[in-house]
C-alpha cells in the first residue's frame, strides 16, 4: 500500500468515525471586521524543496492568510480544517505526538468563524502584516483562534508551514512532505552543552557552554532547521514587501501596510520570529509564544526590536531537561537582551501563563480532551488561555505596529490573573556579583 493511500485512508477512518461528534468551536474574534481567509504557496527558487535532495525542486512554502473581510463578522461558523487538509494534518499530528485517532479528532470537527475568499477590507493607514510560525512537528493552522483575533481588529495574519519540519503538508503541485520525525550525526556536544545553559547553574559555566554550543549547533538538525525556517520567513517577507506575493493573494494584501511588519509563532516558530525580525528591515516587532532561543547570536545580545516573549508555567510543570523550576530563572533569560542589562529593556516584555503547558499556546488547548488533556496542555481552561493570549499580544502589536497607548499592555496583563511578568533575577544577581569583582 502506498504512504499516500495509507495516510488519506487513516484520515478518513478518523473523520468518519467522529463524523457525529460534537464540533468544537474557538473563540468568537471580537473585532469590528469579518475575517476572510485564502491559502497560498510561497516559493523561493533560490533553495531546495530539501537541501539534501538536489531534485526536490524549488524550496516550496504553503501559507494560510487570515485578512480583515468586508461585512459584518459572520454568524456562520466553516470548518477549522478543510477536509483535504485534515486528510494529511490530522494523521501526522497523531502520529508526530504519540496520540491516539480520539485524541486528535476535536481537532477534525472544530468550527471557526470565518468566510473563505471574503472580500477584503480596506483601510486609510492599511493593516499591519502578522507572519506567523507554527511549532516543530506542528502545523500552520495551530493559532487559528490567535489569527483570527488578530484579523478582526485589523490584521492580516500570514501563517506558513516549513515541510519537513511541519506535520506532513501536501503541496499545490500534489507533492506529500513527510514530517522528518528522525535526525542523525548531530554533534553529541550540542546537547551537553544546551543542558548546561538550561540548568542556570552559574554565570562562569552557561559563558563556558555557549562556547562550545555556537561551535556545534550548526552540526545539529536544530542548527540547521533553524538557519532554514530564517530563510522560509525572510522569503516571505521579501515576497510581501517587493508586492511578489503569489498571485492568490494579491486581494487579501490588497489592503496592507507592507512597510509595517511583525513576525510571531510558537515554540521553535516563536524562536525563528525573534532572529529573523532582527534580520527584517520592515520588522517592528516579534512574538515569541514559549519558543526557547537556540540562535547563538542572540544570547547575551539585544534582539533590537520590540519582543514579547510569553512563558509556559515552568515552576509548576517544567519544560527543558535539566531546567530548574525556581521562578527567578528561565534559559530564555539569557536571550534577547545584554545580560549587563538584564531585565532594564521595557521593549522586552517577558510575561509568564500560569496554569499552562508548552503546547498550551496553541489551540490544542482548548480543542483537546479527555484524561491526558492536563498532562498535554495544562490545567488552565481553553478559553481563559486563549482570550489571556489574545488579548495581550493584540495590546503589544497595537503599541508597536499602530503606535497605541503604551498602558495597553499594563492593562491587559492585569485584565488577566493568570499573567505573571517575569524579571530575570538570578542573572541580575549574577551580574552584580560580576561587578563587585571587576
Amino acid at each position: 500500500m502506498s504512504s499516500k493511500l495509507t495516510i488519506t485512508t487513516v484520515a478518513a477512518l478518523l473523520l468518519c468515525g467522529f463524523a457525529h461528534a460534537n464540533a468544537t468551536s474557538l473563540p468568537v474574534p471580537d473585532g469590528n471586521h469579518a475575517v476572510g481567509v485564502v491559502r497560498a504557496e510561497f516559493v523561493d527558487d533560490s533553495r531546495k524543496l530539501d537541501a539534501a535532495d538536489p531534485a526536490s525542486g524549488p524550496r516550496r512554502i504553503p501559507a494560510v492568510v487570515w485578512y480583515p473581510a468586508k461585512g459584518k463578522p459572520s454568524k456562520e461558523a466553516a470548518a477549522y480544517l478543510p477536509e483535504e487538509i485534515a486528510a494529511t494534518t490530522l494523521p501526522a499530528l497523531a502520529r508526530n505526538f504519540g496520540y491516539a485517532a480520539e485524541d486528535v479528532a476535536p481537532v477534525g470537527t472544530a468550527r471557526v468563524q470565518v468566510r473563505a475568499g471574503a472580500p477584503e477590507a480596506r483601510s486609510r493607514s492599511g493593516f499591519p502584516v502578522v507572519v506567523f510560525s507554527h511549532g516543530l512537528f506542528l502545523y500552520p493552522e495551530q493559532n487559528t483562534a490567535l489569527a483570527t483575533h488578530l484579523a478582526s481588529h485589523g490584521y492580516i495574519v500570514i501563517s506558513i508551514a516549513h515541510p519537513g519540519d511541519s506535520t506532513d503538508v501536501r503541496l499545490q503541485n500534489g507533492r506529500l512532505v513527510p514530517t522528518l520525525l528522525t535526525s542523525e550525526g548531530d554533534d553529541p556536544r550540542f546537547a551537553e552543552s544546551f543542558k548546561a545553559i538550561a540548568a542556570g547553574a552559574d554565570a562562569a559555566s552557561i559563558r563556558k557552554a555557549l562556547q562550545v554550543y555556537r561551535e556545534a549547533t550548526g552540526s545539529t538538525r536544530l542548527g540547521r532547521s533553524l538557519v532554514q525556517w530564517r530563510e522560509d520567513t525572510m522569503a516571505v517577507a521579501r515576497a510581501i514587501t517587493n508586492h511578489a506575493e503569489p498571485q492568490s493573494l494579491h486581494r487579501a494584501l490588497a489592503g496592507a501596510d507592507r512597510g509595517r511588519l511583525a513576525f510571531a509563532g510558537m515554540s521553535f516558530g516563536g524562536a525563528t520570529a525573534a532572529t529573523t525580525c532582527k534580520r527584517v528591515d520592515a520588522c517592528r516587532a516579534a512574538v515569541n509564544l514559549d519558543g526557547q532561543n537556540f540562535d547563538p547570536d542572540l544570547f547575551d545580545q539585544s534582539v533590537e526590536r520590540p519582543l514579547l516573549l510569553l512563558l509556559s508555567d515552568w515552576p509548576r510543570y517544567g519544560l527543558l531537561a535539566g531546567q530548574p523550576r525556581d521562578v527567578d530563572f528561565s534559559p530564555n533569560d539569557l536571550a534577547y537582551e545584554r545580560w549587563s542589562g538584564a531585565g532594564a529593556d521595557s521593549d522586552v516584555l517577558r510575561v509568564r501563563l500560569q496554569g499552562i503547558r508548552h503546547l498550551g499556546f496553541t489551540d490544542l488547548v482548548a480543542l483537546l480532551e479527555g484524561p491526558k488533556r492536563d498532562e498535554r496542555v495544562g490545567d488552565i481552561a481553553g478559553d481563559q488561555a486563549l482570550t489571556a493570549l489574545n488579548d495581550l499580544t493584540l495590546a503589544f502589536l497595537d503599541v508597536h505596529l499602530r503606535d497605541g497607548d503604551a498602558s495597553r499592555i499594563a492593562s491587559a496583563i492585569k485584565g488577566h490573573p493568570v499573567l505573571q511578568s517575569h524579571v530575570p533575577t538570578r542573572l541580575q544577581e549574577w551580574m552584580r556579583d560580576d561587578a563587585k569583582t571587576d
